[in-house]
């Protein structure tokens, strides 16, 4: 899956599967807009048609430059977080794709609102997570996510 949007005047693409942030240029943003996998193996007439603003080298070049990011398996990207096969079943057991550590479980702000309450959280103490149980937190990702290589 990717996504494709503008922010402050940057083209950005995103291959959710993969990892990957890609900054395109003006021609590439707009092309890959129009792109559907599997991409041939040179830019369709009919791509080409809807651009009329770039030149038909111009978009082959860009063509080229998306397929080889697909070729390096930075965009399009399969979904390899679920088996799509024994989905169906249930009888897997997911894969973790990220995991969000709570390192700090401390605040020194005094905002009235949150939950933090002032810093200890409700628990009456203060505290940051150890060495030893970040370490054992990582290990579980990296032992539970499968065949992903971007976690």
């Amino acid at each position: 899956m990717v996504h494709t949007f503008q922010a402050l005047g940057v083209n950005v693409a995103v291959d959710v599967n993969s990892g990957a942030v890609h900054v395109l240029d003006d021609l590439t943003y707009h092309l890959l807009e129009q792109v559907r996998p599997p991409m041939a193996e040179h830019c369709p007439a009919e791509i080409a048609a809807k651009l009329p603003q770039y030149s038909a080298d111009a978009l082959e070049e860009g063509w080229q430059e998306l397929r080889a990011l697909a070729a390096q398996g930075l965009l399009f990207e399969e979904d390899d977080y679920i088996d799509r096969q024994k989905a169906a079943s249930m009888q897997q057991q997911a894969l973790v794709k990220a995991l969000c550590l709570h390192v700090s479980h401390d605040c020194n702000l005094r905002c009235k609102y949150c939950f933090a309450s002032t810093g200890d959280f409700g628990t009456g103490h203060r505290m940051t997570m150890d060495f030893e149980t970040a370490k054992r937190a990582i290990d579980f990702v990296i032992e539970k996510s499968g065949p992903r290589r971007n976690i």
